[in-house]
């Protein structure tokens, strides 16, 4: 098995120079080891979460020492350097010289030996000197310009610092209860028999944030269907769709079905949830979540939410639009995200929202309800796409208060909407909105 650093490097390499998703590559990395030691398991996590994280001021550190500039170096060394650096700048538990010795037999395993030296140099310059660059928010924060430009034009300037640094806070995990498999108590019960704590989730939500295991999957109440990994903001959106016990609800973009599981377990054995996605991978993924729960009155399909399905108009009490989007809201767990959006895609996502909305409205019965949310912080994909929708189609907005009484307490919710702003909010990023197609 590949040790936990040179796994680290690997998975850093397969995001910047590859493309990858951290979250993808790191759950199929380390799926390819199910014994792993959870300690090990959580380092190799820390690291790659870390360095893409800083990167910005991780390449602004490297450049000061390195007179070959970064974008120059070989990709295999250019991650170890990036790994290298983050746990001399940031992880005080390490020492130096195990920093150094591991990324030079890391660069002569992969073939690099004529460049052991360059690495060695490097590193053991920044463990001497591992103060951090001079800069602004962007630099202190990893965040491109433009982004931190529009961030403060919409949030304000403090608002968008606390959302900065609390994207760089350890994550929390929350999982949402299905309460109409178990009681609340009894799913407590299964997890404290394995050791597990548990702590409730704010705004009175069914779950709880859990610590003290490896692996959700070998917990009894996961495998039971009794509980569902899904973030605060995620969880509202379900509870701000209340859909009553027996509707008939379409999920357009539901991979990978939190939140139809969320719905199921609201409208009950006598409700219908249609859960649709654009692939048979993403569909697949629905599935298994419903065959974990047992949730017979889920139908999952392949469906692309751009292509109006005529045999749905006006057949639904409830459409949810959780659509696809730039996850700005998500960068505390993917961080590569705010290095590969650009106002371009920004625009380019806008207007896919906008043409699958089109369609959506008209799958609502006569005073059928449609919630439009996406997992961003951007204007311009959430509040601007809100009021377009309304003023474009014979549809009025709900207010949010009744169907989320103990969450946030923002003025925008009689307005029928929620933007949910890290550092504002313990949760990720998230916009929420609901409206009524009227009579």
């Amino acid at each position: 098995m590949e040790n936990t650093r040179e796994m680290a490097c690997r998975i850093v390499e397969a995001v910047l120079e590859q493309g990858a998703q951290s979250h993808q590559a790191l759950r199929e990395t380390l799926g390819r080891y199910p014994d792993m030691d959870g300690r090990d398991r959580r380092f190799v996590q820390r690291l790659v979460q870390g360095t893409l994280e800083r990167l910005l001021l991780l390449d602004a550190k490297l450049g000061q020492v390195s007179r070959t500039p970064v974008k120059k170096m070989k990709p295999w060394i250019r991650s170890l350097l990036r790994v290298g650096t983050y746990q001399l700048l940031f992880l005080e538990n390490i020492p130096a010289s195990a920093v150094c010795s591991q990324a030079v037999k890391l660069a002569e395993k992969r073939g690099y030996s004529g460049l052991k030296g360059f690495v060695n140099g490097v590193l053991r310059n920044i463990a001497r000197d591992p103060s951090l660059p001079e800069g602004g928010p962007e630099l202190l924060y990893s965040t491109p310009g433009w982004l931190l430009e529009r961030w403060e034009a919409e949030l304000g300037a403090e608002k968008t610092e606390a959302f900065l640094r609390a994207s760089l806070e350890p994550a929390r995990l929350a999982v949402r209860w299905n309460q109409s498999l178990a009681a609340p108590e009894e799913i407590l019960r299964s997890l404290k028999a394995q050791g597990v704590e548990a702590e409730p989730l704010p705004y009175g939500l069914p779950g709880a944030y859990l610590e003290g295991f490896d692996r959700v999957d070998r917990l009894e109440a996961f495998r039971r269907g009794w509980l569902q990994v899904q973030n605060v903001s995620s969880i509202l959106a379900g509870r701000a769709a209340a859909p009553a016990p027996g509707s008939r609800v379409l999920d357009l973009c539901a991979a990978p079905g939190g939140k139809s599981l969320d719905l199921a377990d609201q409208v009950g054995e006598k409700g219908q949830v249609t859960a649709c996605d654009l692939t048979p991978r993403k569909v697949e993924k629905i599935e298994e979540n419903r065959r974990r729960c047992g949730f017979s009155q889920i139908t999952a399909q392949v469906s692309d939410a751009r292509v109006f399905r005529p045999e749905w108009e006006g057949a639904f009490d409830l459409v949810m639009a959780d659509l696809p989007c730039s996850g700005l809201g998500t960068i505390g767990h993917k961080p590569e995200i705010k290095y590969r959006m650009t106002p371009q895609e920004l625009d380019s996502l806008a207007a896919l929202q906008r043409e699958i909305l089109t369609h959506a409205w008209r799958y609502l019965r006569p005073g059928g309800l449609l919630v439009y949310s996406t997992c961003t912080v951007n204007r311009q994909e959430n509040l601007e796409n809100f009021r377009w929708l309304l003023a474009q189609f014979p549809l009025e907005p709900v207010s949010l208060a009744e169907a989320l009484p103990d969450g946030p307490q923002e003025d925008t919710l009689a307005e029928g909407y929620l933007q949910l702003v890290p550092g504002t909010h313990p949760c990720d990023g998230f916009f929420i909105s609901k409206c009524k197609r009227k009579q």
